[in-house]
């Protein structure tokens, strides 16, 4: 008790505190990253050359967009001055709290997105007329999708036409009453909107029309077939040199159960890719009012759609089938 008080810290001695408490939890990280840095050098060890170079270009990358260690040793140290005035007695304490602030900082990780639950698929093969797809059992709650096939031919001049002019024909064709929800695949020889121009100079959008519209009843005052559907967000996607032709519409729909008012709307996603002079086009439809449930697995459906190679036993060319018989000593 008869020990002189303790004189106030001069601000100079104050910084140098803090650089030194700073200094400890630099060490302290370090500490903590050293076992970590041996084991990765350690698992390096087996990797090729580019995989080595293009991992350190990603670090020059990360310590050029990081901020310097002196910048931030700067800051911490304008904060550390301003706490250590404010309340000079709880320096101690200050120091071991920057520790294990710091130390909480470098453990945490990065917030990752929640996984997506894949939904269960049901997978169709046509060698007849060479294409494949996958196609969703559930909707996005999780609840199944009762689909029944209700049409399935094996060649282009057996299947049933969609309009009139019977260019466009229904191969393969999956029914869901309740809604009613539809997949279908088609395929059609170039309608005329798009047999003057050549494939590669095709856009999206127009291929959307021109398929629409082929399938389309309804005429303008020339004769001329028009579609009654919207087309929107129409992309190309080349696929092993292939271009496939993704877009999405709404056309006018039917009342239903739970729609029972004349005018009601159908949403729908399509895909349509050209092989020797005919377009196959897959599409999933179903009533505005389910669409939430289900766009995601006929977003799925869509982009699994392919056509694969054809088997010269099997296939079955549209505009060029022949008799269809095998026989032993082919």
């Amino acid at each position: 008790s008869n020990l002189p008080p303790t004189p106030p810290a001069s601000p100079a001695h104050m910084l140098a505190m803090s650089h030194a408490s700073l200094a400890r939890v630099f060490a302290s990280l370090d500490a903590r990253r050293r076992p970590a840095r041996a084991v990765a050098r350690r698992q390096s060890v087996g990797l090729s050359c580019r995989a080595v170079v293009g991992d350190d270009a990603r670090d020059d990358t990360a310590r050029a967009n990081a901020p310097s260690r002196r910048a931030f040793v700067h800051m911490l140290s304008l904060a550390s001055v301003a706490s250590v005035v404010s309340a000079p007695g709880a320096r101690a304490e200050e120091d071991d709290a920057a520790i294990d602030g710091a130390a909480a900082i470098e453990a945490a990780a990065p917030p990752t997105a929640s996984k997506v639950r894949e939904l269960e698929k049901k997978r169709v093969v046509s060698e007849s007329l060479a294409y494949e797809f996958t196609y969703a059992v559930e909707a996005e709650s999780g609840k199944p999708i009762s689909w029944a096939v209700s049409r399935e031919r094996d060649t282009y001049s057996s299947a049933e036409p969609m309009s009139p002019n019977a260019r466009q024909r229904i191969v393969y064709e999956l029914l869901s009453f309740k809604g009613p929800l539809t997949t279908v695949v088609t395929v059609s020889n170039t309608p005329p909107a798009l047999e003057s121009k050549p494939v590669k100079e095709w856009t999206a959008k127009q291929v959307a029309n021109a398929v629409l519209a082929d399938k389309a009843t309804g005429r303008v005052a020339s004769g001329q077939r028009v579609s009654l559907a919207e087309v929107d967000n129409a992309i190309i996607n080349v696929i092993d040199d292939v271009p496939y032709y993704y877009y999405e519409y709404i056309s006018q729909g039917s009342p239903n159960l739970r729609e029972p008012e004349a005018t009601t709307f159908r949403h729908s996603y399509g895909v349509t890719v050209e092989r020797d002079g005919y377009l196959y086009t897959l599409s999933s439809s179903a009533p505005e009012i389910y669409w939430d449930e289900l766009a995601r697995g006929f977003d799925e459906t869509i982009k699994s759609f392919r056509l694969t190679a054809p088997n010269k036993k099997k296939y079955r060319a549209p505009g060029n089938e022949g008799l269809g018989i095998s026989l032993p000593f082919q």
